[in-house]
């Protein structure tokens, strides 16, 4: 019993050492992904700047709703808890789905590219239930 003692107590310390090294942030900024840079052009909802706690627009949501066949993006960027401004580009993809790219590179405790695809996505609480990963 003491030796599975040990070892979790090993194994919670290297996960918090791990963990304490991911919060002091990157050492220099994330480059834009080209994978982002080259996505397609599609109309804009929008640039919507909110403020700690402000939610986005509902003009900009059904904007983005009402944009199923030609596809349409909308950038928002909010503050993190610390303050460090994080952009979300939400986009409804021509002829369904939905897709969203957040750029964390000014995120002084983060500090990286985000990607969610979404295909079966119809919402933006869709968007939300799909898995991404770091670009």
């Amino acid at each position: 019993m003491t030796a599975r003692l040990v070892a979790a107590a090993a194994l919670i310390g290297a996960l918090v050492a791990l963990l304490s090294g991911c919060a002091q942030g990157p050492t220099t900024p994330a480059r834009t992904p080209t994978q982002f840079t080259d996505r397609a052009v599609l109309p804009s909802c929008g640039e919507v700047e909110l403020a700690q706690g402000d939610e986005i627009p509902a003009e900009n949501i059904t904007c983005l709703q009402d944009a199923a066949d030609e596809g349409a993006e909308l950038a928002v960027t909010r503050p993190t808890t610390e303050g460090d401004p994080v952009t979300e580009y939400y986009r409804v993809l021509p002829g369904g789905g939905w897709e969203a790219y957040i750029d964390g590179s000014q995120d002084a405790n983060g500090g990286i590219w985000w990607f969610t695809p979404c295909p079966e996505a119809k919402t933006l609480e869709d968007l939300a239930t799909c898995q991404g990963g770091p670009l």
